[in-house]
């Protein structure tokens, strides 16, 4: 891997730093996103620029190939992301069901008090 290439993918996933902070400071992404996003740029930029230590950590985990090491992580990591993300979507779901019930559950208490006041000034009125 030329030097030039180096360079530029640790440049790169500086610049992806910076943006995945700014999110996080801008409440635009969850921190607990961030933080792994964040781990996913900094191994990229450790490996891409030191290619060396991506041939000796395939090999001490008895990889053939560095790049079937890198294809293997990258896909359990998504794996691990596609998980997080689902017990979110859970947990989202739970909660605007509960919102939900909750809401029908006020507008009902409103509407019964809208109409028990209504009989309370038709009767004053008779």
């Amino acid at each position: 891997m030329s030097l030039r290439l180096r360079i530029i993918i640790i440049v790169g996933m500086a610049i992806v730093l910076l943006y995945i902070f700014r999110k996080v400071a801008k409440k635009k992404l969850d921190y607990r996103f961030g933080l792994l996003w964040s781990l996913i740029a900094i191994v990229i930029a450790v490996f891409g620029g030191w290619p060396k230590l991506l041939q000796k950590s395939a090999n001490l985990l008895g990889i053939y190939d560095p790049v079937n090491m890198l294809a293997f992580f990258g896909l359990g990591l998504a794996i691990f992301v596609i998980f997080s993300l689902m017990m979110e979507v859970s947990k989202q779901s739970e909660q605007i069901k509960r919102l939900t019930q909750e809401i029908a559950i006020l507008r009902k208490d409103s509407y019964d008090s809208i109409q028990k006041v209504s009989k309370e000034k038709e009767v004053k009125h008779e």
